[in-house]
């Protein structure tokens, strides 16, 4: 089993400056049906 840690310097929605938070939080929604 692959297991992931995904560290961002934002998070949705408690701190959103830029698209960063986006990505971390749709990121592992996207992974999940890959696996991982």
């Amino acid at each position: 089993m692959t297991r992931i840690l995904s560290v961002t310097s934002e998070c949705v929605p408690l701190v959103k400056t830029g698209g960063l938070a986006d990505v971390a939080g749709a990121l592992p929604g996207a992974l999940k049906p890959l696996g991982y």
